[in-house]
């Protein structure tokens, strides 16, 4: 019993000492050290608060508050390094990291694409790393609401990558990566995402297949399944010097109610979009991209429904006052748009059905202000054949209006000919004159 009671003891007595041994050993002293060699991996100056020798449950170090890059590119809660114990005593010993809670701004990415393109040293290591786990990463972009993750990546003895794993702690987002030839295969499962943008779309199924070759990523296809449709296409991405963005997209059948009802609850379209365009951007950073974007698209809308405006009454009521309200339902609705920043060009719109058909041109400013013209023409009338349209307003509140002259002319017919044919006339004349004098630049 008394050397039971012993070996307890001493049992006892050597975790006390682990718990407490590492309290006595002055880590404060070697700070500037780690903060020189991380500095020198890095390429950037990085400050570290704290750092702490634990020898339960297993022998590691943990440093406290990380702060990489003299703006705070990247800060990091804590770096837990877990040393391999069948390694100890061997001339290259194994580590594993544990990265807790890191932030990662936009400017941060510069620093990560030099240290990956950074050749290998040709010396022996003393130290591989074959695992890093990070929870909790934040990546902070100005305007973008993007998901908390959570990964894990691991290496062989000669510290060559062999794979990682990327998830969203909402299960949104799942990603795989491993060694392709001079980079990384990439593929990207979504599963109802909401897109990081300033109208959050819903993206219910969604798959990317990228390459990463240093700073230049190639995503040769990517398909987005949303709204009863989907969205597929392909896209390039450099920033080695700066941001630079192509690619081609192609969308089938999706549903327009919802996310246009999004854009402007007063005034939206309903039906089923099939476009095709290409998009290109290049800006210094990447949050600059979207504000820069170049695109063309071809769009048909079949089947659809102009909520929250009747044309027919605009072209046939012929008053000043905004028709609001009401709807307008159409077979086919085409059209091209041109995107250069946050300024959008309608051109070429036409919408035909049963009872009218309509064109014209529309642009929208980046404070989203309407400046447009067409035509509306009505089926089956005798009054009113074509009657020309000013478009104004906002997106969230548009106004279409006939235009002065068709005004003009409709009262001077009405006075002349009488209400029906004489108004159908005059409104015809007030056209033909607004187009001759458009045509020889008259005021």
């Amino acid at each position: 019993m008394k050397k039971s009671k012993k070996i307890w003891l001493g049992v006892i007595g050597l975790f006390g000492l682990l718990f407490v041994l590492p309290f006595f050993i002055p880590t404060a002293s070697y700070l500037a050290q780690f903060e020189h060699q991380a500095s020198e991996i890095l390429g950037v100056p990085v400050k570290i608060n704290s750092a702490h020798i634990f020898f339960m449950p297993t022998p590691r170090i943990r440093i406290d508050g990380i702060v990489v890059g003299d703006a705070k590119q990247a800060t990091v809660q804590s770096l837990t390094v877990i040393p391999s114990i069948r390694t100890f005593f061997s001339d290259t010993r194994a580590i594993q990291l544990t990265v807790d809670q890191p932030v990662l701004k936009e400017s941060a990415l510069p620093i990560l694409t030099q240290f990956m393109n950074k050749p290998p040293s040709s010396a022996k290591p003393s130290v591989i790393v074959t695992a890093i786990d990070i929870q909790k990463l934040t990546l902070d972009w100005p305007k973008r609401k993007l998901p908390i993750l959570d990964a894990e990546m691991r290496f062989d003895n000669d510290m060559q990558f062999l794979n990682a794993s990327i998830t969203s702690e909402d299960g949104q987002i799942e990603a795989e990566i491993t060694p392709h030839e001079a980079g990384q295969a990439i593929v990207v499962k979504l599963q109802n995402w909401l897109l990081p943008l300033e109208k959050p779309w819903q993206v219910e199924q969604g798959r990317l297949d990228m390459m990463l070759h240093g700073s230049h990523l190639d995503i040769s296809k990517f398909t987005l399944a949303m709204y009863g449709g989907t969205i597929n296409g392909n896209a390039t991405l450099d920033w080695q010097r700066q941001w630079k963005l192509n690619g081609q997209l192609h969308i089938k059948e999706v549903s327009l109610k919802t996310p246009t009802s999004m854009i402007s609850a007063s005034t939206y379209l309903g039906g089923r979009l099939m476009a095709n365009g290409r998009f290109a951007a290049t800006a210094s950073n990447a949050e600059a991209l979207m504000n820069q974007l170049r695109a063309e698209f071809a769009f048909t809308v079949t089947q659809g429904v102009l909520y929250g405006m009747d044309l027919v009454k605009v072209a046939s009521l012929l008053i000043k006052q905004n028709v609001a309200g009401g709807e307008t339902q159409f077979d086919t609705f085409t059209g091209q748009l041109a995107i250069s920043g946050k300024r959008y060009h309608l051109k070429r719109l036409n919408v035909s059905s049963g009872l009218l058909l309509a064109k014209g041109d529309v642009s929208i400013n980046a404070q989203e202000k309407l400046d447009g013209s067409g035509e509306v023409a009505l089926k089956q009338s005798v009054g009113l054949v074509s009657v020309p349209v000013i478009v104004s307003g906002t997106v969230n509140q548009p106004v279409v209006l006939p235009s002065k002259a068709a005004l003009a002319g409709a009262a001077l017919g009405t006075a002349v000919l009488g209400p029906g044919l004489g108004t159908s006339l005059g409104s015809k004349a007030g056209s033909a004159m607004s187009g001759l004098k458009d045509l020889f630049g008259g005021d």
